[in-house]
């Protein structure tokens, strides 16, 4: 898996993980919350209690930002679950609304410390995860669930 990112923005997305982690629940409720304001068509796709499944999220999260330098560890975990999305209804379009909620949730939690060069490397590091994750389930038949759109 191909990064987009430097070391330096590796490095800048690691770091600041490291100050939101402790709000983790805090950062996934404003990123459901601000993702199903952007979308209110992906609400149905989840399934279980909101917290739960923020949870999971943050714990995905965790997982990749350690891995950034080194994606190729990840690879399977990655695909598995662009897999897994397809499967849930999620289409590639989605992965932009879901860069934009994240994004919003982490400026939320870090404030003025979320400036434009750590932007881009949030951004960079959501476009180069989402790009494996739609690539695998474009590459796997599977039965796609179809949803309508508000």
């Amino acid at each position: 898996m191909q990064s987009l990112l430097t070391r330096d923005e590796c490095r800048l997305v690691q770091a600041s993980f490291a100050q939101v982690e402790p709000i983790a629940d805090r950062v996934a409720a404003t990123f459901y919350r601000r993702l199903f304001e952007l979308d209110p068509g992906l609400r149905p796709l989840f399934k279980i209690d909101l917290r739960q499944q923020g949870v999971k999220f943050m714990e995905k999260l965790a997982v990749a930002v350690t891995a950034l330098e080194n994606l190729d560890s990840i690879a399977t975990l990655v695909q598995a679950l662009g897999r897994r999305h397809a499967e849930y209804g999620i289409a590639a379009e989605d992965y932009d609304t879901a860069r934009v909620a994240l994004l919003f949730a982490l400026g939320d939690a870090l404030g003025p410390s979320f400036d434009n060069s750590l932007r881009d490397a949030w951004a960079g590091a959501f476009e180069t995860l989402s790009a494996e994750m739609i690539r695998a389930a474009e590459d796997t038949p599977h039965p796609r669930i179809t949803r309508l759109r508000p």
